[in-house]
């Protein structure tokens, strides 16, 4: 079975936001969402800092499974074991899986895993019935562990 296909069962969208402060430029901030999640329409909404300044909001869906297939594939293989060490805590009640990507690194087009605060935020839903966290873990994990068994076949 394809990794296409896994992805149609498991993932129901992806949904991408980030922000952009005074201080950045914001066609870099879209290079690096779109660098992210892959070329989409990003909305952009303005809003004020607690302190008056101005800032971006820049958000885009993703429901086409190609593009959920390719934001996955372009997490590296330490990523892909810091999600699956991590699954638990990651999915809400609603079946949202969340997750922090690096957005400098994003900007030079590296996808990476972070804590920080300087992010691009993700959250892809998650297919589940009954829709629960627990119901949810083991289709997430089982794509997780095909997507690095993929990359790295068995010699």
């Amino acid at each position: 079975m394809s990794i296409l296909s896994n992805v149609k069962k498991i993932f129901a969208g992806m949904y991408a936001r980030t922000f952009c402060h005074a201080t950045e430029d914001v066609e870099k901030v879209r290079l690096a969402l779109t660098n992210t999640v892959g070329q989409t329409d990003v909305r952009i909404s303005k809003t004020e800092g607690h302190h008056g300044n101005p800032i971006l909001i820049l958000d885009t869906a993703i429901e086409g499974m190609d593009d959920i297939s390719a934001f996955f594939e372009r997490l590296g293989d330490n990523d892909l074991v810091r999600l699956e060490e991590s699954l638990e805590s990651r999915i809400d009640d609603g079946c949202n899986m969340f997750m922090r990507v690096d957005k400098q690194a994003a900007l030079k087009g590296d996808v990476i895993l972070t804590q920080g605060e300087d992010v691009i935020s993700i959250r892809i839903k998650v297919v589940a019935y009954p829709s629960r966290p627990d119901v949810a873990l083991g289709p997430v994990r089982a794509f997780l562990e095909g997507e690095r068994s993929r990359r790295n076949p068995p010699r």
